[in-house]
């Protein structure tokens, strides 16, 4: 029996669509787990968990962003030199990944503040961001299509919000 399904080889059997698509979505789901637990929990327990609240502390919300934002894309720098998808972009890229980190430690600093110091909504936005960012169906343009709404979102928070708490709660401190 054939499904009629077509891929780069033609025609396949229902037989090797059965096998390889429980495999492929079971190797998704557990890179999804390894992104949660390193890109999200790892990176999210230092920069929100413990770096933010202590920023805020003296700070406004959008000083305490704009410091944890310069920290968070130096950390990022290494990987201009051995993350293909970073290569990519040269160390001209660099600049704009920094625009870019800059508007979306505003988002996660209003995810953070909005949710009492919630780190569960940081680490999955995170993790899913950085996940679907690497996904083969985007091409090239999928980083930039995820990024764009993250900017206009941040625009809209500090415009809705203001730059002290940004976010309808106080910020929060440690």
């Amino acid at each position: 029996m054939r499904l009629g399904l077509l891929d780069r080889d033609g025609p396949r059997s229902a037989a090797v669509h059965t096998f390889q698509w429980p495999l492929a979505r079971t190797l998704e789901l557990g890179a999804l787990g390894l992104w949660l637990l390193t890109y999200g929990l790892g990176e999210e327990t230092g920069w929100r968990g413990f770096a933010l609240p202590r920023l805020q502390r003296t700070r406004s919300a959008a000083s305490a962003t704009f410091i944890l934002a310069i920290l968070w894309a130096f950390w990022h720098l290494p990987a201009f030199f051995y993350r293909d998808t970073f290569i990519e972009m040269g160390l001209l890229g660099f600049p704009m990944f920094l625009v870019s980190i800059i508007f979306a430690t505003l988002a996660f600093t209003w995810l953070y503040n909005s949710t009492g110091g919630s780190l569960l909504l940081v680490i999955l936005f995170h993790a899913f961001f950085n996940w679907l960012s690497v996904c083969e169906a985007g091409g090239q343009f999928v980083a930039i299509l995820m990024s764009l709404p993250v900017i206009l979102w941040a625009l809209y928070l500090v415009r809705r919000y203001g730059p002290e708490n940004a976010a309808p709660v106080p910020r929060q401190v440690a």
